[in-house]
């Protein structure tokens, strides 16, 4: 596949804070940085010019059971489905068998933590770790005892802001506890006439629901974008800890997006506030405050699923 090089945007990654350009080649991101090097790297490169987007990855859903995915590309959103959920007797008989641990709604998620440590203490961390346990629609709090042990075998919250109320979930205190923190965009459970796919796909409402917890408890809009991609793909079961992010290396799965100012998020007081300091270090977002950013193109694995608008 021939290299691509898109210049002119504004590229989060980790490689790079101030990047303005990516290039990627046989499906995978080889390099990030700034304009002016791109040409002299990639010379034979096919070029676009991204004319100031924001370009990020992709948006992923674990719970996508609906068929339209034409709409959820039109969302920039792709899929990566979780096998189905599974009762806490059979959690014993999976990680024996070295397969996927996915929980439902309504698990008690000490009991959870329970029953992995005991596992961990009899086939070892690293075994538990390996099914990558996956804990769907948090809905209560979680002590921290619970919390440690599930961060000490991989553990993945799913939750589900647009579908659960998460008043009573502290996710700034699961987001540090080590655990990792995953989010669904689905607002409805299943597809039906009345109710299209694509209304059920809300990413920047998502994002919205995890930074406005009530108390205070939500997440920074860098951390619910995280949980909806880096964490969304380790909850699918990816473990090389770049997937769902634009590291070189990693998938050349993103989303560009026509938006405004991009802005930071930082504590004051307990309070957060919109800024735009450079120096404060976190990468800028767009704002949550205002409309939701326009989709200008979609790319899967380094091929077009959105052709730029």
């Amino acid at each position: 596949m021939t290299a691509l090089l898109a210049t002119g945007g504004r590229v989060l990654t980790p490689a790079s804070r101030d990047a303005t350009a990516l290039a990627h080649e046989n499906g995978l991101l080889v390099w990030a940085g700034s304009d002016a090097p791109g040409p002299a790297l990639f010379p034979d490169a096919e070029r676009v010019d991204l004319e100031g987007d924001w370009v990020a990855p992709a948006f992923v859903e674990c719970l996508s059971d609906d068929p339209g995915l034409e709409v959820w590309s039109s969302r920039g959103v792709v899929t990566a489905p979780l096998p189905g959920t599974h009762g806490l007797d059979t959690v014993g008989e999976l990680v024996r068998a070295g397969e996927r641990v996915v929980l439902g709604a309504g698990t008690d998620p000490a009991r959870v933590a329970d029953e992995l440590t005991r596992l961990a203490d009899e086939l070892g961390g690293p075994a538990v770790a390996r099914c990558t346990p996956v804990l769907i629609g948090l809905t209560t709090p979680v002590d921290d005892g619970s919390l440690a042990a599930l961060a000490a075998v991989g553990a993945v919250l799913l939750v589900r802001p647009l579908v659960d109320d998460l008043a009573g979930v502290d996710l700034v205190r699961i987001a540090a506890s080590g655990v990792t923190l995953a989010a669904s965009t689905r607002a409805g459970s299943a597809h039906t006439e009345s109710s299209p796919t694509g209304d059920t796909v809300r990413p920047w409402d998502t994002l919205r629901a995890l930074t406005s917890v009530p108390g205070g408890r939500g997440l920074s809009p860098r951390a619910a974008f995280t949980a909806l991609t880096r964490g969304a793909r380790r909850a699918a079961g990816a473990r090389d800890g770049a997937a769902g992010t634009l590291a070189p290396g990693a998938a050349a799965t993103y989303a560009r997006w026509r938006t405004g100012e991009l802005v930071v998020v930082a504590a004051d007081d307990a309070v957060q506030r919109w800024s735009t300091d450079p120096r404060s270090g976190v990468p800028p977002m767009p704002d949550l405050s205002g409309p939701d950013p326009v989709l200008r193109g979609l790319v899967v694995d380094g091929r077009a699923a959105v052709p730029p608008q």
